[in-house]
């Protein structure tokens, strides 16, 4: 067994752009700022991953074009293996054109999603050997796909554990999606997504959903980022809340990324719930200082200080109040 991940999801070429107001129907806004940069749900979390030092190995498709070349460089140049990112001659690489608007410490994102080149169902993967890692990050929006991987280590590596992300899991049926995340041991989101697949309309109420559905499923635990309020993890029998940390917020792109990061991160150390979410908010409050993804992601000397400055955790077993 590897003491690593494996990840497999979508990697893309964004651009962005930065105005002071987003325009209404016929209006424009002036562009103050323009930049591009590799991103990718999946390809955020592998780089943030592998610039704290974790061995991790990614499966993702580009294509054989000039954003193909440059994902695969930024890659290599943070320390992720590469080796695993294919290439699909029959699509272009995955973009996406980011949207930021609205005055410093106030900022909106509109993102544009051009769909290329990702892992879909039929591409021949490297199962055995994603297997070989201690953890697997799903993070396909492929829902057939998705299923398939859920059901491998059963049958082909029980010692294996899966840990993914609710991003896709609300682009489906959400039924579908909510038997999706108990099938992983660890899934991690945002109270957005958690109270979509959970129905409901509060975190109290999508907490005492969570808790009922736990022992009964794979799933042992749910990260969730609350955004500038921090992170909370939901077991059966108890949540516990960490704080975010107090960074000048620029960009709030791939935030949610760089938490999942932080969880694998803590998970793969076997620490405990308190210490995975200070290395989640820690890891998704650093990004922030930047424009783009991947520009402030930290290294491990920078990120283990500013955990060191993390407010204590709280633990209880009532429900985390949300305020939002």
């Amino acid at each position: 067994m590897i003491h690593g991940v494996a990840a497999i999801g979508l990697i893309s070429w964004d651009r962005f752009i930065v105005t002071d107001a987003y325009p209404g129907p016929g209006q424009y806004a002036i562009v103050r700022e323009r930049l591009e940069q590799a991103g990718g749900t999946t390809g955020n979390t592998v780089a943030a991953l592998a610039r704290v030092g974790v061995d991790v190995r990614f499966v993702s498709a580009v294509g054989t074009d000039p954003e193909g070349d440059a994902l695969i460089a930024a890659l290599d140049a943070v320390g992720a293996d590469s080796s695993w990112v294919y290439r699909q001659p029959q699509h272009p690489s995955d973009n996406g054109l980011i949207v930021v608007s609205g005055p410093p410490g106030q900022r909106d994102r509109t993102i544009y999603w051009l769909q290329g080149a990702r892992p879909q169902m039929g591409d021949q993967l490297p199962i055995d050997e994603m297997l070989l890692h201690e953890w697997v990050h799903i993070d396909v929006d492929d829902p057939r796909l998705r299923n398939f991987l859920l059901s491998l280590p059963a049958h082909r590596s029980p010692r294996t554990r899966l840990v993914g992300t609710l991003t896709y899991l609300v682009d489906q049926d959400v039924r579908v999606g909510w038997n999706h995340a108990l099938r992983l041991d660890v899934a991690i989101g945002n109270v957005v997504e958690l109270q979509a697949l959970t129905g409901t309309t509060s975190l109290d109420s999508a907490i005492a959903v969570v808790q009922a559905a736990l022992p009964a499923s794979a799933c042992r635990v749910l990260y969730i980022s609350r955004g500038p309020l921090g992170g909370i993890a939901i077991r059966p029998d108890r949540v516990v809340e960490c704080p975010a940390l107090d960074v000048e917020v620029v960009d709030t792109t791939g935030a949610g990324d760089a938490f999942a990061a932080g969880c694998i991160w803590g998970l793969l150390e076997r620490e405990d719930d308190a210490a995975v979410l200070q290395r989640a908010v820690t890891l998704g409050s650093l990004v922030c200082r930047q424009l783009g993804a991947r520009a402030a992601q930290p290294d491990r000397a920078e990120a283990e200080a500013a955990i060191a400055a993390i407010a204590p955790i709280a633990v209880s077993a009532a429900s985390a109040e949300s305020s939002g």
